[in-house]
């Protein structure tokens, strides 16, 4: 019998026991003399196949002891022995992963377990993008440094803990910051990672367990000076209003300032706007590094964005403060008042005369545009165009670095379209690899301002060279797979690669597999290679939906999206409701009803010819409207964003209350798209499948008998007092609600612009304590007693 027994920290008085007595003992060297195991019994662990090799000679009937760190059947031994043959009894302990959990008082239950031993780092990069909290088996190779330096853009919280259950164990928990710059690391050690601080309830609680797409981008460091019981108030609602505690510097603002300003990548300023201005002028050095500062007066009535309004972000930070707590947003920079998008803030490197130019397109000068490629701008003044006569400024949209200036005032703007492949090494430098790329895309005449990505292969994902390189570029590594690199046709391929990591190309293959056209083929050093490639210069084409037609329930990102876009297309009255968030010099197309299609066909050709392109409708557009015709017309060569709304159903819901509490099916009874016979047999399956029932284009003046029938084919499958009601122009200033039941309601209170709720065996009214009716279909919460306190106020 082989037994195997794990340890964490102490040795166990039984493991002691079997070690005197078993003809052979299996452990780390420390661990077998702490047992006084002797040579002939003792079999060293290092590399595992001698191990058992070993353990497969022991003569029947002889037993053999196996001491492991940990746990052994969680990422250990166990599993290797057992798929050796052997018949073994385990002694289990504390995992290093459950110990380090434990240290911080964190359950891990919902965590994710990832072992970087003997392997790239690439499985627990890719998981770290998609959970809260995830562990990570170090290895020498592939430890704390090296996964902060990859993961630096998610913004991690860090717990190392080293040498758990032994005298000297330690457990720190880290900012990436801090974590980036470790050089005192102990082995054994296991990493945590985390979306927040341990004491985060988000992270305590299992329901919350999966990472939004939102939550990978790199947030800014906001800080907030404060120094009086208002100001902390304010900064209190502020942080709730963002979501995420800022940094706090409360105390003497001067002494702070400094310290703050180092630290953060915007401010916001609890002093008078005088009082802030004096302590920041001396801190002032570049407006494309300087951190922005917002001021916000003592009674939180007016959020000043006071220097960084564009580059900085304080134009930005300010309006969503202003928007959070009801004060006014105080814009001085003369694109935001004038509504025109500053050359600045585009997310693409710049530099030249942006003061100059800047006053020329706000003046009405005529200003000159010059593009390589179709690259998409938002929409610009009239003044500003390909063929500008007289033009007194020029603004050049170029990736490369041989661009003539000319004689007028000019800014360069250089879109993020260049893709670049590495491969390398193992164990190269990042000065190697960015003297490499620099190199390449000077002799190219490329700017390095362009690279969007550095692309590999997935065997060195793990490259602390590479990882180190996109930190300093601030672009992402993107790795494929050998299989994915080698279908890949590239100029220049090689068999010794293909001999090494099984594809014959790594820096072509993987510019190439990424959807870029090879520019620059591959370039190369004794250390690593290097291919460039221009990722198409494709125009977008946003599908938005404006939601139910109030302000307040459009969407930050749909305004976003109507804000970046040159071009508007849309049904008249939805375009209506938002012209006057278009921009200066922004086309607009609103047509009639029953034009979808030259709508669509529109929306599709601007984005081809290279602009961003906004194609609105009403609620959600993937539901009964436009994301749909778009997909299926076809959109080869451009990009498409469905920009969600709230779709109707939602919006009426909410009015009536929850009565979308539990399964429930929408259905429209337009048969302008659909026949007949299809929308009755959805309408029985509905009924039969006891589904609360929303009711699309209920009734026009020409369909005026399609919703009785649809009450008929329910009615036998509810009883005569199921809810039905029927809201108009919901969200709206003529909005108009009628509850009423199964045997009571009317038809005739129906119209076009209306959704009619049907609910299930289950909804029924409930009354809320101001005596206000409303809808609810139960959720059957076992947990919920059927007469609680809750339940009676309803009642």
């Amino acid at each position: 019998m082989i037994h195997v027994h794990g340890y964490l920290g102490e040795i166990s008085p039984a493991t002691r026991t079997l070690a005197s007595t078993c003809a052979l003992v299996v452990g780390g060297l420390r661990h077998l003399e702490s047992l006084d195991v002797p040579e002939d019994r003792r079999v060293v662990l290092g590399a595992l196949t001698p191990a058992l090799e070993r353990l497969s000679h022991l003569p029947p009937g002889q037993d053999a002891l196996v001491v492991a760190s940990g746990d052994p059947g969680f990422h250990g031994i166990l599993r290797r022995i057992r798929l050796a043959g052997h018949q073994v009894r385990v002694q289990p302990a504390v995992t290093s992963v459950a110990a380090a959990f434990a240290a911080v008082g964190l359950p891990w239950d919902d965590a994710v377990v990832v072992s970087a031993h003997g392997k790239p780092l690439t499985e627990a990069l890719r998981t770290a993008q998609h959970h809260r909290k995830m562990a990570v088996l170090t290895s020498s190779t592939g430890g704390i440094v090296e996964l902060a330096t990859a993961l630096a853009a998610l913004n991690r919280t860090w717990v190392l803990a080293e040498r758990l259950g032994e005298v000297d164990e330690r457990v720190r928990i880290l900012d990436t910051r801090q974590a980036m710059e470790l050089s005192d690391v102990s082995e054994p050690n296991v990493v945590l990672v985390l979306a927040g601080h341990p004491d985060d309830p988000a992270l305590i609680d299992r329901e919350v367990v999966a990472v939004r797409d939102s939550d990978t981008a790199t947030p800014d460091v906001i800080g907030q000076l404060v120094n009086s019981p208002a100001a902390r108030r304010r900064a209190d609602q502020i942080d709730a209003l963002l979501g995420t505690p800022t940094r706090r510097y409360d105390g003497s603002t001067a002494e702070l300032l400094p310290r703050a300003w180092s630290e953060c990548d915007l401010l916001v300023s609890h002093l008078a706007l005088g009082a802030t201005t004096r302590l920041v002028a001396p801190l002032l050095r570049d407006k494309k590094s300087d951190p922005g500062v917002v001021v916000l007066d003592e009674a939180g009535r007016f959020a000043v964005p006071l220097v960084g309004g564009h580059a900085g972000g304080a134009n930005t930070l300010a309006t969503r403060i202003a928007e959070g707590i009801g004060a006014t947003a105080v814009l001085t920079t003369a694109t935001d008042a004038l509504n025109l998008p500053a050359l600045d803030t585009l997310g693409w490197h710049y530099d030249g005369d942006v003061a100059r130019v800047t006053r020329a397109l706000i003046d009405g000068r005529p200003v000159r545009i010059e593009k390589e490629h179709p690259w998409p701008l938002p929409p610009l003044p009239a003044n500003v165009a390909t063929d500008a006569p007289g033009a007194e400024a020029r603004i050049l949209v170029t990736d490369r670095t041989d661009a003539s200036p000319g004689p007028l005032p000019t800014v360069v703007l250089h879109p993020d379209s260049l893709v670049v492949g590495m491969g390398c090494n193992r164990g190269t430098s990042v000065e190697v690899l960015r003297g490499l790329l620099e190199d390449t895309l000077g002799e190219h005449g490329l700017c390095l301002q362009s690279v969007r990505a550095i692309t590999t292969i997935d065997l060195k994902a793990g490259e602390i060279g590479l990882l180190q390189l996109v930190r300093q570029l601030g672009v992402p590594l993107i790795d494929y797979t050998a299989d994915v690199l080698a279908a890949q046709d590239v100029p220049t391929p090689s068999a010794l690669v293909a001999g090494h990591v099984g594809t014959p190309s790594v820096a072509e293959a993987s510019v190439v597999a990424h959807g870029a056209a090879l520019v620059v083929p591959k370039c190369s050093n004794k250390e690593a290679t290097c291919a460039v490639g221009r990722m198409p210069a494709r125009g977008c084409l946003s599908v938005v939906g404006l939601g139910p037609g109030s302000r307040d329930l459009l969407t930050p990102r749909a305004v976003e999206a109507l804000r970046k876009s040159s071009f508007i297309v849309g049904y008249g009255p939805y375009v209506k409701q938002i012209r006057d968030l278009a921009r200066p010099g922004t086309r607009i197309m609103a047509s009639k009803m029953g034009t979808e299609s030259a709508r669509t066909a529109a929306a599709i050709q601007a984005a081809r010819d290279g602009e961003n392109v906004a194609l609105v409708c009403g609620g959600d557009p993937a539901i009964y409207a436009m994301a749909s015709p778009v997909l299926e017309q076809g959109t080869d060569g451009i990009d498409v964003d469905i920009v969600p709304g709230v779709t109707a159903s939602l919006a009426v819901s909410a009015i009536l209350g929850a009565p979308l509490g539990h399964d429930h099916v929408t259905i429209s009874l337009s048969d302008l798209h659909t026949d007949w016979e299809t929308i009755e047999r959805r309408l029985r399956a509905a009924a039969e499948g006891d589904l609360v029932t929303v009711l699309y284009n209920p009734r026009s003046r020409t369909r005026l008998r399609h919703l009785p029938r649809a009450l008929e084919i329910i009615a036998p499958h509810r009883n005569p007092d199921t809810p039905v009601a029927v809201v108009q122009q919901a969200c709206r200033q003529r909005e108009k609600v009628v509850m009423s039941t199964m045997a009571e309601f009317q038809p005739a209170w129906v119209d076009m612009n209306s959704l009619v709720v049907i609910g299930s065996t289950t909804t029924r009214y409930v009354t809320t304590g101001s005596g206000e009716r409303r809808i609810v279909t139960p959720r059957d919460y076992q947990w919920m007693p059927e007469r609680s306190p809750e339940c009676k106020e309803l009642s």
